[in-house]
């Protein structure tokens, strides 16, 4: 008998298994080859490091944490490691595919990330990622994945133990180099499910980036990131804008960071990881990148300008943030970063900051020094986080500080200014980087490198206010289950209205689950996800995709991606079937906790039909679902464009192309025109100036704003016009 009863691809109940689970960076997607082995020595493919105390180490490193004067956060323990298919796992073939699996094991981790020291794959091969408990999938690693570095850091996956598997045809054009340098074990728990991941863990008086009081950030919001450096260590960091607007993603953190070539190399950047409301839920983790080159730093001055390895992707929502190098203190100011590798806060101070030296390992008056924030503070995992002035733009980046939340002071931030060109050599300074066609601007707005179809926003009809809970069907004493999942009342889809444009194109929707719990008897228990179309209800099916809720993080948001992007025209619906959930199942998603007669974009599905939730809830309050879509090549109303019969007013144009300026003119007599308020598509009220031409008309000024979609709302005859326009500059 031959070694392997067989190998074969796996069919369609492993194809259902795993569908909605492969995640990451720049992975080309797709599904393992499944290996059916003989019994044998279960420790012929294993690896087993050695142990690891996690709560010795957690207390030496909050101790350290608060000896330290920096801020980077230190959450793993590294293993150094020559581990390869010469020298480990096994080799598996079937005559067309040579398989190697490695599994291993670092016992207690909550999660373990690795490095690839040497990565360079051949065309046709795959490499996965699994984790061998949770069933966690990422990959397929390419080709694609190849670099000049040949080197490959990935995202934590979670659980103590991790299989790897490489999959080469025969035949290649060269056998592939696979090395796994460093087996990073997490002792904090920075990538988990249970209590220990990162969600709520920073201080208290943090604030998510998302609330009201961050009003105005949401472009400058996109632009910062998680670091996780070398395995072990995270920090923050920004994407910033250059001087010929190319769309180069150079992204600015601390020295103390990252100071090494091999450092950046080794570095996993994650975006977009975030609440998308002020409630705090966990954020997608998703969305990140692995890779980079360090191009200029200075340690006095504690910065560090990276190139990263590859682009972003659209739906990254990237954005290059603006930056002011004329050295003058800020009259108000605002960082956003991950503390201790939480979802994204944001610190705001008020009042003028001051010039300030950090300590004498460091340039005297080299840093702008905040005498005491208003708002949040700064932890560890929030160095090299940007700091932003009153216009949002970048004047420095954070080294460290006192900064708690009992006593919110005295936080040091590079000063820009100085890193600019303090130094003469390119490799100590910004300036022939940020300004490579020699324009000596002073200042630089922020940029967005995609537009049009590939610009994207997250969409939400969750206020930035609300609280979410999960809402529970009760029929006098008894508890039927819940209004947005499994349930014994008879509901067995669940919706969420939109009608934000004329069309777009939806990349994926993110769901806040609350409670998942499955039935030990079933490998697999599916919610079938749909788009559809339809005026009051959804009428006409555009798309459905079936998810496993096995893979579903609790209290978090779930990120599912779509195959292809979907075409919406008008109003639209996110739907949720839970048929193919089993008894013992258990689902819910976060709702809006809203009283009173609030507006609704709930609806629901019964053996009678779809309706509103308000109809079908005692208090007939109104509610939505806690969902964000993310929308792109988003094609805004234009139907005020002249006056005739219900016509009000014209503006235009519409889009903004070419200009900042947009004109509003109205048929009756305008109000308040001092009162005109433009909002974002998330609801957040805009900073924009604007001029009174005339009784009946004004011109609003987007100038410093960011690509997007706005609603002006102004008041005339007695009433309020809202026209809907996309400004493209």
């Amino acid at each position: 008998m031959n070694l392997l009863k067989s190998i074969f691809r796996m069919g369609v109940l492993l194809l259902f298994l795993f569908q909605g689970m492969v995640q990451g960076q720049i992975s080309q997607g797709g599904i393992p080859i499944q290996i059916q082995k003989l019994k044998s020595n279960p420790l012929d493919d294993l690896i087993i490091l050695p142990p690891v105390d996690n709560e010795k180490l957690r207390k030496a490193s909050v101790l350290d944490h608060e000896k330290s004067i920096l801020k980077p956060f230190h959450f793993a323990q590294p293993f150094d490691t020559i581990l390869n298919p010469k020298n480990s796992g096994k080799w598996y073939s079937d005559g067309e595919v040579m398989v190697w699996q490695l599994r291993i094991r670092s016992v207690g981790a909550y999660s373990l990330n690795l490095i690839f020291g040497r990565f360079n794959l051949p065309e046709n091969a795959r490499l996965f990622l699994i984790g061998t408990k949770s069933g966690e999938i990422k990959g397929a690693y390419t080709s694609e994945n190849n670099s000049e570095t040949h080197v490959l850091a990935v995202e934590p996956l979670e659980g103590d133990e991790i299989l790897v598997q490489y999959e080469e045809p025969v035949n290649v054009s060269f056998p592939g180099e696979i090395e796994i340098a460093r087996v990073s074990h997490d002792f904090m728990g920075i990538n988990t499910k249970g209590d220990h991941r990162p969600l709520g863990i920073s201080g208290a008086c943090n604030i998510n980036v998302n609330c009201d009081i961050a009003s105005g950030s949401s472009e400058i919001r996109d632009a910062v990131c998680r670091l996780l450096i070398e395995g072990t260590e995270l920090c923050s960091g920004t994407l910033i804008n250059n001087t010929k607007l190319d769309g180069t993603p150079y992204l600015l953190t601390a020295y103390h960071c990252i100071n090494t070539e091999a450092a950046a190399n080794r570095t996993v950047f994650l975006f977009n990881y975030e609440s998308p409301t002020c409630e705090s839920i966990d954020g997608d983790v998703s969305r990140s990148l692995s890779g980079s080159s360090l191009k200029s730093s200075f340690d006095s001055l504690d910065f560090a300008l990276l190139r990263l390895a590859n682009s972003l992707p659209y739906i990254y929502r990237p954005y290059l943030a603006g930056w002011n190098r004329k050295n003058l203190a800020p009259s108000s100011s605002m960082s956003i970063h991950h503390p201790l590798g939480d979802i994204k806060k944001v610190s705001i101070d008020n009042n003028s900051s001051v010039t300030g030296r950090y300590n004498t390992t460091y340039l005297a008056n080299g840093f702008w020094k905040i005498l005491k924030w208003d708002y949040g503070v700064t932890e560890a995992g929030s160095s090299g986080g940007p700091l932003f002035d009153q216009n949002k733009q970048l004047i420095g980046t954070l080294t460290g500080g006192s900064a708690t939340c009992s006593d919110p002071i005295d936080d040091y931030f590079e000063k820009f200014a100085l890193a600019w060109d303090y130094r003469k050599e390119t490799g100590n300074q910004l300036k022939a980087w940020l300004d490579p066609i020699n324009t000596n601007a002073q200042t630089l707005n922020g940029f967005t490198p995609n537009i049009g179809p590939t610009l994207c926003k997250p969409v939400t009809n969750f206020q930035n206010t609300e609280s979410y809970a999960t809402i529970q069907i009760v029929n006098g004493t008894t508890k039927k289950g819940y209004f947005s999942g499994t349930n014994v009342a008879g509901y067995t889809d669940f919706g969420e209205q939109f009608n934000f444009s004329i069309s777009s194109e939806i990349q994926g929707i993110t769901l806040g689950i609350a409670k998942v719990k499955t039935n030990p008897s079933f490998a697999t228990s599916f919610i079938n996800v749909q788009v559809f179309a339809g005026s009051d209800k959804p009428t006409t099916l555009l798309y459905s995709k079936k998810f496993d809720i096995h893979k579903f993080y609790v209290d978090g948001m779930n990120y599912l991606q779509f195959d292809t992007p979907v075409k919406t025209s008008g109003n639209f619906f996110i739907t949720y079937n839970i048929q193919e959930l089993h008894q013992g199942d258990t689902l819910a998603v976060y709702m809006a906790n809203r009283q009173g007669n609030a507006t609704n974009s709930f609806i629901l599905k019964n053996n009678t039909g779809w309706s509103a939730y308000t109809t079908q809830n005692p208090g007939g309050n109104g509610s939505a679902l806690l969902t964000e879509l993310i929308a792109c090549n988003i094609n805004l109303s234009t139907k005020i464009d002249s006056f005739g019969s219900g016509v009000d007013a014209k503006i235009f144009p519409n889009p903004i192309n070419g200009t900042f300026f947009l004109t509003v003119q109205t048929k009756n007599k305008l109000d308040t025109p001092g009162n005109t308020v433009v909002y974002d598509l998330l609801g957040k009220e805009q900073n924009i100036s604007s001029v009174v031409n005339g009784p009946n008309e004004l011109t609003l000024n987007f100038s410093g704003k960011s690509p997007g979609i706005y609603f002006v709302h102004v008041k005339a005859g007695g009433h309020t016009i809202v026209g809907k326009i996309a400004y493209i500059p």
